[in-house]
């Protein structure tokens, strides 16, 4: 007799989706308070980020004086630029060059011909979700765990969490690629991201992640929001 293999239980994640035509405003206007809103929700919902990244910007199409004493800061403070685009000039950040380089946007209220902020400071990092039930990250939410498949061709990863914080001297945003458990602890996930994010959540970006039959691929479709169906 030939022995039974095994079943093996492939598992699935939900997905809200927020990067990058997605992102949503902080709803401050200056670059500080919108830093301490960015700071509150990764310390309530996130794992701490041990080498986060942190650039600043400076874009093409502003008045002549303020991008200039802008350029001479940057280059002063992080040394030459990372890279010269040709929208815009941007520089690596050292974590504690922050402050500066927040002290410099707040100092700022200069704009280019389309209105955009003329200088940002941009934050971007991989993160753990916690679980507010347990304050520790979902075991199990890693990409190793759901096989590293690619969602798209821009690095994103099932089971690994994502966030991009543009802090703007005119406005400031922020981008979401978040990983929930498929489980009873959705719901809760997910309205305690809501409770510490100054804007609401769409609900329109939610999908649920299955393995294929084959198990070497998944596939995804669109749910309702989990945080509606809790307050319901």
């Amino acid at each position: 007799m030939t022995a039974r293999t095994p079943d093996i239980t492939l598992p699935e994640v939900v997905t809200y989706d927020g990067l990058p035509s997605g992102a949503h405003s902080l709803r401050v206007k200056r670059p500080d308070d919108a830093f301490q809103r960015l700071q509150t929700f990764l310390e309530a919902c996130t794992e701490p980020v041990p080498l986060p990244s942190w650039t600043f910007e400076i874009y093409k199409g502003g008045p002549s004086e303020p991008t200039a004493q802008l350029s001479s800061f940057a280059t002063e403070l992080f040394g030459g630029p990372r890279r010269k685009a040709q929208t815009h000039t941007e520089w690596n950040v050292a974590a504690g060059s922050v402050n500066e380089a927040l002290d410099a946007l707040v100092g700022s209220d200069a704009v280019t011909t389309y209105g955009r902020s003329l200088a940002a400071l941009t934050y971007s990092a991989p993160v753990r979700l916690i679980d507010p039930d347990t304050r520790a990250p979902y075991p199990g939410i890693t990409p190793d765990a759901f096989g590293r498949f690619a969602v798209d061709g821009y690095g994103r990863r099932l089971g690994e969490s994502g966030i991009r914080a543009t802090l703007g001297n005119a406005a400031s945003s922020l981008s979401l690629w978040l990983n929930l458990p498929a489980d009873e602890r959705l719901s809760s996930g997910a309205r305690h991201l809501q409770d510490h994010l100054p804007f609401r959540l769409s609900a329109k970006h939610w999908r649920l992640w299955r393995p294929t039959r084959s198990g070497d691929s998944y596939r995804s479709n669109k749910i309702p929001s989990p945080i509606h169906l809790h307050n319901s």
